[in-house]
């Protein structure tokens, strides 16, 4: 599997969970007399706000991990090729 594919993979997770997060939260700001399941809605709106940061922060952390590698590659490719030793 391409390496490419699994970052984008994880992307898309990281972007879906903080939807979810988002919608939720929003839910609670604008409804929260509405949400009988849940009597702490602090402690619900605590957690969606926690949710909404990792998903940033993998998104993050994902983009450096690739710059880092995209970075190191063209490292690679500029370096000189280092002269063959001759056997004797």
């Amino acid at each position: 599997m391409s390496t490419q594919l699994i970052m984008n993979a994880i992307i898309a997770e990281a972007n879906a969970k903080e939807a979810k997060a988002i919608a939720n939260l929003q839910n609670y700001m604008n409804n929260p007399a509405g949400i009988g399941e849940h009597p702490d809605i602090v402690a619900e709106c605590n957690k969606l706000v926690k949710d909404i940061a990792e998903a940033r922060e993998m998104r993050e952390t994902v983009h450096s991990i690739v710059n880092a590698s995209n970075q190191a590659n063209q490292t690679q490719q500029q370096a000189p090729d280092m002269p063959k030793l001759k056997k004797k």
